[in-house]
This record gives structure tokens, C-alpha cells and sequence, in this order.
């Protein structure tokens, strides 16, 4: 239902956007990385969600499928509704705050504007269901998890499937590598992806 929209960008405000489609002026809160793609007096085409809530409908607009799902399950943890969910995406972009919630790094999360300590830790717990399926409930390809390359190998084209690039990701696993992380037996890839986003949060 009303999965994406395309048109003329009207204004552009923040991370409110204007599209005119058609001549119907859709409003639409935005991500960040949403509003980024909007100029104004130019086309562009969202990826959006329609919200019904007690205060009302509301339309919210994504740069891609990866946000909007991302999107939806943040809206499944208890006490986070749409417009919390949205904050948070507008607040990082959807890797980062994936890499956050990987770690539990809740002090991260708090800094979100409107996230407390308790809302962070339902977000790190509630969350982390969505990782232990981490080829297909983040989106993953599901080539990435076939055989022939290492565990390690998978591992980073799963972060670089997230929106890492591999410039940022080659030294950490060089990293995890010389550190003899695997010295008990090779880590799954699930066990080297989260090693790595703990790294990565560090940088």
C-alpha cells in the first residue's frame, strides 16, 4: 500500500519534504539520507510507508527498501512508534544506528534526541532477533552466505550489503585478523560481523 512515490519536489524543510504528484501535494517525514535526495524544484522518487495512529495518518518517506525495513522493525520494539523510529533514522544513517544496536552500545543510542536509557535497552534487546537471521531479516543477498569463501570473506560482503565500504572495512578485519580473534576454531560469520561493528564503532 502506497509503497513509494515519485514527483516534483516541492520544499524542501529539514527533513519535511513536499512532492507533488500528479498535482496532489504529498507531505512527507523523512530519514536523512531521504531528505538529501530531494532538491528542490527537481524529481525524485521515495520509498515511503503510510502510518495510521490515533493522532492521525502519517506518510513517511525513505532513500531506499533497506531504511523502510529497518524502519518497520523499529516500530515492533515496544514503545517506539513511528515518529521515534523515523527520529532515529533522521538521527544516523540506517548502518550506523544497525551497528549500534549490534553492539548494544546503548550510550550511542541515548544521544538520539528523544531516546532515553530504558527506550535504548528495549532497543538493543528487542532488537536483537533481527541479527540472529542476519541473511535474510537485514536484507542480505542470500548468495552472501553461500559456500566457497570464508567466514570472514562472507562477513564483509554482509557489512558491505549493510552500506559499509570496503575501504573502511579491509582495515578492521585486517585488525581482527592479526589479532588472532579466531585462535579457538574459525568464528561464524555472524560472530565476525558483530566483532567487526564493535570495531567500527570505535574509529
Amino acid at each position: 500500500m502506497l509503497r513509494f512515490l515519485s514527483g516534483k519536489v516541492v520544499s524542501v524543510f529539514d527533513t519535511l519534504v513536499v512532492l507533488d504528484v500528479n498535482g496532489m501535494g504529498f507531505e512527507l517525514l523523512c530519514t536523512g539520507r531521504g531528505a538529501e535526495m530531494c532538491r528542490e524544484g527537481e524529481n525524485a522518487l521515495l520509498v515511503t510507508h503510510l502510518q495510521f495512529s490515533e493522532a492521525g495518518p502519517s506518510l513517511f518517506g525513505f532513500a531506499d527498501d533497506r531504511e523502510r525495513d529497518l524502519f518497520l522493525k523499529l516500530t515492533t520494539v515496544k514503545g517506539v512508534g513511528g515518529k521515534m523510529a523515523m527520529n532515529i533514522l533522521k538521527s544516523a544513517p540506517a548502518e550506523r544506528v544497525v551497528s549500534w544496536i549490534a553492539a548494544s552500545d546503548t550510550d550511542s543510542l541515548v544521544k538520539i534526541p528523544g531516546v532515553g536509557r530504558k527506550t535504548a535497552e528495549r532497543l538493543c534487546f528487542e532488537m536483537h532477533r533481527h541479527f540472529e537471521g542476519l541473511g535474510t531479516d537485514l536484507n542480505l543477498s542470500p548468495e552472501v552466505f553461500t559456500s566457497g569463501e570464508t567466514h570472514m570473506d562472507i562477513a564483509m560482503e554482509g557489512l558491505r550489503s549493510l552500506g559499509f565500504a570496503q575501504a573502511e572495512l579491509l582495515p578492521v578485519f585486517r585488525k581482527l585478523k592479526a589479532g588472532n580473534v579466531s585462535a579457538d576454531g574459525d568464528l561464524s560469520p555472524e560472530q565476525w560481523i558483530r566483532l567487526a561493528l564493535k570495531e567500527l564503532k570505535r574509529n
